[in-house]
């Protein structure tokens, strides 16, 4: 279900002036003619009809219904179970695919983290805006909730403001270590913090320091799974048990 995301700091009343990325996107991406009506959000899941003028801008009404979307594909109208992603940094094009798939699979929130077998040590600013790009393009393709982003945050710092149900993937089989079925079976809350390492993993002194403060360590009970493709295999398990 294909959405058109709008910037909410441009909005000025029922006007939205678009840029000329937004233009191009709109007219030959979505290939949307002057005239048409189709279905927009804001940052804060607000829905609006947008109506495209003559003059290259956005004519705002506000709606509640389903109508106007983009496309008649089916889109999951529930509420999802709150998955924070806790991510640490990979290398290269590898934070892109995270940040792509965990948009359009509904995570409420994707940190990437600074962790000691980290090989890139941070992401600047001119990756942050091109992930943050990426993330908005997965929302206007997937009809997803915004998912909200958080950059080089210690690991330290991310264990500390971990919340609900704290899981950390770990290579190898540790004293605590639970199934992650058994684990959702056993544990009655909305909001599930799963820390994933980069391309090294977790040392033992980090998940130690994890399971002092209250995380379980879990082994997937599949094969090898690369950093950029466990975040998105831990959103497809979690919410097909939580979401039955």
């Amino acid at each position: 279900m294909r959405i058109f995301l709008l910037n909410s700091n441009k909005i000025d009343g029922r006007i939205y002036p678009l840029s000329e990325k937004e233009r191009n996107y709109i007219k030959n991406v979505l290939r949307i003619k002057e005239g048409t009506i189709f279905k927009a959000k804001d940052h804060k899941e607000n829905l609006y009809d947008a109506l495209l003028d003559q003059n290259d801008t956005l004519i705002l009404e506000s709606s509640l219904d389903n109508s106007n979307y983009l496309d008649d594909m089916p889109s999951y109208s529930g509420d999802f179970v709150k998955i924070y992603i806790y991510q640490c940094i990979c290398k290269g094009k590898k934070n892109a695919q995270i940040t792509r798939q965990l948009q359009e699979a509904g995570a409420t929130q994707l940190t990437f983290i600074e962790s000691s077998l980290i090989q890139q040590k941070e992401i600047d600013i001119h990756e942050r805006s091109r992930l943050e790009t990426i993330r908005n393009e997965a929302i206007q393709q997937s009809g997803a909730k915004l998912c909200h982003l958080f950059f080089n945050v210690p690991f330290s710092k991310a264990i500390e403001e971990a919340k609900g149900l704290k899981i950390i993937l770990h290579q190898d089989k540790r004293n605590k270590s639970e199934n992650i079925l058994s684990l959702l079976e056993n544990t009655d809350t909305d909001e599930i913090s799963v820390f994933i390492g980069s391309e090294g993993g977790f040392t033992d002194e980090e998940c130690q320091s994890a399971e002092a403060a209250g995380f379980y360590p879990v082994i997937l009970n599949t094969n090898i799974l690369r950093a950029e493709t466990a975040g998105i295999y831990m959103m497809g398990a979690i919410q097909s048990f939580k979401n039955r």
